[in-house]
Order: structure tokens, then sequence, then C-alpha cells
């Protein structure tokens, strides 16, 4: 098909060495193991996504996100970086005209925020791919 971008495939890794990044960032994070605990389906969905090659981590401890569904269209996007720290200025940015009652649109201002994408860019990612950015997300809140 003219004009389409062909789509890559992932490089699977081993669980083992995907759940070694994940601890890795989160240790890098300082996220104690109470709240490791009580987010242990969002690390799950992490360490799936290292798994099979949709995320990364840097050495700067940024997480590099290859999106499932790429955003196709005039600016396309295909990959998501992540960073590993946020100051309280940016988020207050990015959470301008969100209620403090709208958790979605809390998380979608965060996962803005981490990735320094437009909130409307963020909405238009498929849920598979939402659902790895929530995950991060989680993380920051």
């Amino acid at each position: 098909m003219e004009g389409s971008v062909k789509q890559l495939i992932p490089k699977k890794i081993s669980r083992d060495v995907a759940e070694k990044e994940i601890t890795k960032w989160l240790d890098y994070k300082r996220v104690n193991d109470k709240k490791r605990e009580a987010q242990s389906d969002s690390v799950e969905i992490l360490i799936d996504a290292v798994a099979d090659g949709y995320l990364s981590l840097n050495e700067d401890h940024a997480l590099v996100h290859n999106l499932i569904f790429p955003i196709e269209g005039e600016l396309p996007v295909r990959e998501l970086e992540y960073k590993p720290r946020l100051k309280v200025s940016t988020v207050h940015t990015h959470l301008n005209g969100v209620k403090s009652s709208d958790a979605d649109g809390r998380v979608c201002a965060y996962v803005a925020a981490l990735t320094s994408k437009p909130k409307d860019v963020i909405k238009g990612l498929d849920t598979e791919d939402y659902s790895i950015s929530q995950s991060i997300a989680v993380f920051f809140l």
C-alpha cells in the first residue's frame, strides 16, 4: 500500500529480564513495597509490555513505549518517552482546566506531562497503549 508505514515487529525478551527492568525503574523512582503491592496490576502490565517488546528502559531511566497501534496522520506518533521524574510545576501546567473530580482527565494530564505530548495526542491513543501509559502514570500520582 502506497504511503503506509511498515509496522516493526517488537523484540520479545524473557519475563525474568522484563521484571528486572521494571524493578530497576521502580527502585530508581524509590517506589516503596507498599505502593508496588497496591499497584501490582500496573506492575504486571508494565512487565508484560517490556516482555512483549513494547516498553524499554533507557540508561537515563526514561521508559520508551513503542506504540502497539501508532497514531497516523499529519504528525504521526510511533513512540512515547516517559520522563523518570516530574516537577510539580509541570504537572500543574498540564492539570490546568481539569477538574479535581475527573480521575481520567487527571491521569491523561499526567501522561501528557510525562511525555511532553499534548493531551489531544494522549486522548488519541488506542486503549491497549493507554493501558500502558496509565500503568506508568499511577506511580507519579
